[in-house]
């Protein structure tokens, strides 16, 4: 899979709302199934600093979906 950069950062960018619903529409498309509700602010700042860094950390990303995917 590869990675535009810049559309992520635009992702990142985006509201919390915003942000969830586009993170969860995603996993969707690849057969994953996220809560629709929002999480905390904190939680998606954590997300925010995995993929906008000078490296992405995938695996803390993925981290923190699969705590939601099992019902964090």
């Amino acid at each position: 899979m590869r990675i535009d950069k810049a559309q992520l950062e635009a992702i990142a960018a985006m509201p919390d709302d915003k942000l969830w619903a586009t993170v969860v529409s995603m996993a969707r498309g690849y057969g994953f199934s996220l809560p629709d509700k929002t999480p905390p602010h904190e939680d998606l700042e954590k997300l925010r600093a995995a993929v906008s860094a000078d490296k992405i950390n995938v695996s803390d990303a993925m981290r923190l979906l699969n705590s939601y995917r099992k019902g964090k």
